[in-house]
């Protein structure tokens, strides 16, 4: 009678064992799944934190956008311009010459 009790407890045993692993390998897929919630929580917030820089960058743009100055038709042509900037330095002497002397202008 022990050696059917004996082999009794050990089959018991044995069924605990397996029980053990099944538990220790649901653990590990557990473990797995959520180490991969926590990198997909990861890409979500730096989505997030991306496409918030991007919309205060827009913003920003467009602020700058609304401060800049419209360009005239003239001024459009860099040629042109130092062309202008050139003759009103030329233009600068007779100026002061008609305005009284050359020393009044200094």
């Amino acid at each position: 009678m022990k050696s059917t009790s004996n082999s009794g407890i050990l089959d018991i045993i044995e069924y605990q064992k397996e029980q053990i692993k099944d538990l220790q390998n649901t653990k590990d897929e557990q473990f797995k799944q959520l180490s991969n919630m926590q990198n997909l929580l990861d890409q979500q917030r730096q989505a997030l934190q991306d496409k918030k820089v991007l919309e205060e960058y827009k913003e920003e743009i467009k602020g700058l956008k609304s401060l800049m100055v419209p360009v005239r038709e003239d001024e459009k042509d860099p040629i042109a311009q130092q062309s202008k900037d050139i003759d009103n330095i030329k233009e600068e002497p007779h100026k002061k010459i008609k305005n009284g002397g050359i020393l009044e202008g200094m």
